[in-house]
């Protein structure tokens, strides 16, 4: 299912990679509906909420309005209700508790956790004797103007913080001049803290609740470009995982700790990602994360642990590169050439016809796209844009080619980055499109004909079935 939600200008819609978003309450009447946290636009926080099977959602219900354009954090408890900790438009962190009863979320007035210079990237956490815990980025602008992992505590269920909002709290990292980025997990008695410093090295620190100390520094892997592109996991028996993106060296690694030591590093994937999401599914770890195909266009992935290593694949058969790609030359000696791992490839101008060295020309050219799974989606990037020619685009209905206006408006090939909403989503397909042969390949297929020829030809340089959502958020039990 690919539902659309709602439509966002904000910066990170579903906030920052670690931190959390989308919940199951755990029981009672209403057990299993789905609770969704999103920012809506720059300053507003909106909650919705889905019952089985998920078809269907909620109206969106404004949660908070004077949000900064920040990552927030949420937190659901075994009762269904939600604890959210936000940066507000003075990047001040709040605390706000949202009570469920009787099917409805009723957000609570706002308490400052911290008041003191610039905060970011909070994120919440409760221990094992119901102690909430705020973990969050303080840029000191008052002093060094450096960016501090920090972390405070309330004993009174939210009501205050530390001695005030003035305290800063307790000081986890030693500083660094790039902003930095934070999670934690809970295992037994023991806090985990893992935060990315200084943009490139990952660190970890654990807190006993017990004994009331917090254990060194350690380091889990440095290079550069790590950012908020991780993730960490407990397991049912003790274990902690992560998961983590290295930009500068395109690759998705994997630690795990057992309770006394850390694995070596395991490479999940050697590939340009984004917003790894890591959970346990009857002990084996499972990541899901972003893949970049060129452009910021990305889908979804997925890898389970598997002896040694991790078995890789796509998660959404609808999104990514599609199965064929035909270009079909009407007056061609060869009609048909197979452009489908041109396609797939971000390599700049390789998708045209040989005998017209264009995408698209005359009168009768067309394009297909094919996949063994219904889409809903085009990315074109065009190493030339097109001009003066004209096109319409159809699906096959079992009988004959039916034309459609995209979703998005109309497309020329006349812009050289492009994202084509066939549909409004995945819920959205005609019922009717069937799957037909083309070429001798069996699909289900978007003709895009060509019904003005075009002045300036159009030449490619990647056309798949993706989008530009590179932020993820996993479903999380309730605590």
């Amino acid at each position: 299912m690919q539902k659309l939600l709602d439509t966002s200008g904000a910066a990170r819609p579903t906030g920052s990679p670690p931190q959390k978003a989308l919940f199951r309450v755990p029981s009672g009447v209403f057990k299993g509906r789905l609770a969704a946290l999103y920012m809506s636009s720059t300053s507003a926080v909106k909650l919705i909420y889905s019952d089985y099977p998920y078809e269907s959602w909620s109206t969106p219900q404004t949660i908070v309005s004077n949000s900064y354009d920040s990552p927030f954090s949420s937190f659901m408890d075994s009762g269904g209700n939600i604890h959210l900790v936000y940066t507000d438009s003075s990047k001040d962190i709040k605390y706000l508790e949202i009570s469920f009863a009787a099917g409805a979320w009723t957000p609570g007035s706002a308490v400052d956790i911290i008041t003191v210079d610039d905060n970011y990237n909070p994120f919440f956490l409760i221990d094992a004797d119901d102690n909430f815990w705020c973990l969050f980025v303080n840029h000191k602008t008052s002093g060094d103007s450096k960016y501090y992992v920090r972390v405070k505590i309330s004993d009174d269920k939210g009501a205050t913080w530390g001695t005030g909002p003035t305290d800063t709290g307790t000081e986890l990292s030693s500083g660094s001049g790039d902003i930095a980025y934070v999670a934690g997990t809970r295992i037994g008695s023991r806090l985990y803290v893992i935060y990315a410093d200084g943009r490139s090295d990952l660190k970890y620190r654990i807190y006993d609740t017990q004994n009331e100390i917090w254990d060194t520094e350690y380091s889990i892997y440095s290079g550069n470009y790590i950012d908020d592109d991780f993730d960490m996991a407990a397991s049912k028996d003790g274990k902690l995982s992560v998961a983590f993106a290295v930009s500068s060296e395109s690759k998705l690694y994997f630690k795990e700790y057992d309770g006394s030591s850390w694995s070596g590093v395991i490479e999940v994937e050697t590939v340009s990602s984004r917003s790894p999401q890591i959970a346990y599914f009857d002990s084996v770890p499972h990541i899901f994360y972003a893949k970049n195909h060129g452009s910021n266009y990305y889908s979804l992935r997925k890898a389970k642990k598997s002896g040694s290593g991790f078995a890789v694949s796509d998660y959404a058969p609808a999104v990514g590169a599609f199965d064929k790609v035909f270009l079909y030359d009407d007056s061609a000696s060869t009609k048909y050439q197979d452009k489908t791992d041109e396609a797939s490839s971000d390599t700049s101008g390789d998708v045209f016809h040989s005998e017209s060295s264009a995408l698209l020309e005359s009168i009768e050219d067309c394009l297909y796209l094919g996949k063994q799974s219904r889409f809903y989606c085009v990315a074109s990037v065009l190493s030339t844009a097109g001009a003066g020619g004209s096109v319409v685009w159809e699906y096959f209905d079992g009988e004959d080619w039916d034309q459609f206006t995209p979703d998005s408006g109309a497309y020329n090939f006349d812009s050289s980055d492009k994202l084509v909403y066939l549909w409004e989503d995945g819920e959205s397909l005609p019922s009717d499109w069937q799957v037909t042969k083309v070429n001798n390949f069996n699909a289900y297929w978007i003709r895009i004909r060509v019904t003005a020829g075009f002045s300036t030809k159009p030449v490619g340089t990647q056309i798949i079935a993706a989008t530009k959502c590179d932020d993820l958020a996993l479903v999380r039990e309730a605590a």
